[in-house]
């Protein structure tokens, strides 16, 4: 016999399961879709790892073929393109990610392609400036590693195609295709890098100026790929499309607004270029080639330890920006918490393995490395702190406060600066080591106590 009270809970129970289906629907879907689950963060870490992987061996090959006193020049070579194509870029990528996450998903078409138009013909006039500067600094600079002609030209090649793929980065970034942004320069430069290495190593060509050519080769390549997946993730918008985003206010004063906040993002990426490329260069004119190269094998292996917080970087900075305009001031701090926890955590996995290998990751560069295990063992101390300030200079990057933090950071750079001379003259490597080192953590100690102080407490 069947009573009400069957049928009754025969309904509860279809509603239950009928919720409980929709949930685990909803919940997938979020998941699949990397702009709202934890997919992408994940994709975005193993192609960072795979990255590193894949630039440690393109820099074993690198070193044996050239030795210590040539890689040394060849790596000056190449931090002082990269840090001429920091500058060319003149803050862009970041104005990138905020505006373009900011917008309504409806208009971001639209933002995409006004924003690739003004940022090209930015960095367009930029590059040429960096361009020259660099060839005169090559030419007759003081302090510049020698360099024959051919080897000028292909530094200043590397200017412009590092540019471009910084802007199909900011972009890709922007739309929350973390993985997609981070596996340009880690994936697809990176493995090309290596691929590249691995002929010249197989034909026995140890000369400087081809692995520079195949830079430019590997950076060219990477910026296409870039600019294809924005086209893939965004079709191209009609041009009332564009109008119909940028008329509520005048176009001119738009534009205005997006270069201020670009010229504030150059400032703070100026001292990030400094501390993260020119470091070598400095490190060469103070204490010679043989400890730059020390110091470069050392800096660049110790980069691997950053990885989570780049990553974690790229995938915090949309959703704050997102969750900032929109002041969801909630979800706001838990993303904050999650990126905090993320990053330490990481970070401390890596530190660790990094100091149990340090003697084999050196010794795999060659015999003339061994003297970096130490520097590099003072790096990852260093980096430790480092990831707890990550969350708190998206924050204060993302809301506004670029000036802010392009302050600390020039701080970090003078103290850097003041210290490397006398440590590195006596000590070589590790002298540079130290004096970056004491630069990150008292920027790190700064930028976490201002982020503490501007996140939002409530709703």
């Amino acid at each position: 016999m069947v009573t009400d009270t069957d049928f009754v809970l025969s309904a509860d129970l279809v509603s239950t399961v009928s919720t409980l289906t929709t949930n685990l629907q909803s919940w997938y879907q979020r998941l699949r879709r990397p702009s709202l689950g934890a997919v992408d963060l994940i994709r975005a870490l193993l192609s960072n790892g795979l990255g590193m992987l894949l630039a440690f061996v393109a820099n074993i090959f690198i070193a044996h073929l050239l030795g210590p006193h040539d890689f040394g020049i060849y790596i000056t070579l190449l931090s002082s393109a990269l840090v001429m194509g920091g500058v060319a870029a003149y803050g862009v990528q970041p104005v990138l990610v905020r505006e373009v996450a900011a917008q309504p998903s409806e208009l971001r078409r639209a933002i995409v392609v006004a924003m690739s138009r003004w940022a090209l013909h930015l960095t367009g006039l930029s590059s040429l400036g960096a361009m020259v500067l660099i060839a005169a600094w090559l030419t007759y600079g003081p302090g510049a590693p020698p360099s024959l002609w051919i080897e000028r030209i292909a530094v200043i090649a590397v200017i412009p195609v590092s540019v471009w793929v910084a802007i199909a980065t900011g972009l890709l970034g922007g739309l929350s295709q973390i993985a997609k942004s981070q596996a340009i320069v880690n994936v697809w430069k990176n493995g090309l890098l290596l691929l590249g290495a691995s002929i010249l190593m197989f034909a026995s060509v140890r000369r400087i100026v081809d692995l520079l050519w195949l830079q430019v080769a590997s950076f060219m390549i990477a910026a296409l790929v870039g600019v294809y997946w924005v086209r893939w993730s965004v079709p191209e918008a009609t041009t009332d499309a564009v109008k119909a985003t940028i008329t509520e206010g005048d176009t001119k004063s738009i534009h205005r607004a997006w270069q201020r906040s670009a010229r504030n993002f150059f400032v703070l990426t100026a001292a990030v270029l400094v501390l993260g490329r020119a470091d070598v260069i400095i490190v060469n004119a103070i204490a010679g080639p043989m400890q730059a190269g020390l110091f470069g094998a050392a800096m660049r292996l110790g980069q691997a330890t950053g990885i989570a917080g780049i990553v974690w970087i790229a995938w915090l900075q949309p959703r704050v920006a997102h969750q900032f305009r929109q002041r969801q001031h909630d979800r706001l701090r838990a993303t904050l918490r999650r990126g905090l926890t993320g990053t330490f955590s990481i970070t401390l996995i890596i530190a660790v393995i990094g100091w149990v290998l340090a003697p084999t990751l050196m010794s795999l560069l060659g015999r003339g490395f061994t003297g970096a295990t130490i520097p590099f063992r003072w790096l990852l101390i260093c980096y430790m702190g480092w990831a707890v300030s990550v969350p708190y200079y998206v924050l204060l990057s993302m809301t506004n406060h670029e000036r802010l933090v392009s302050r600390i950071l020039w701080l970090q750079v003078i103290l850097t600066l003041a210290l490397s001379f006398p440590l590195a003259r006596h000590f070589g490597a590790l002298g540079g080591v130290w004096a970056w080192s004491l630069g990150v953590t008292v920027s790190s100690i700064m930028i976490i106590i201002f982020g503490l102080l501007e996140q939002p407490r409530g709703e």
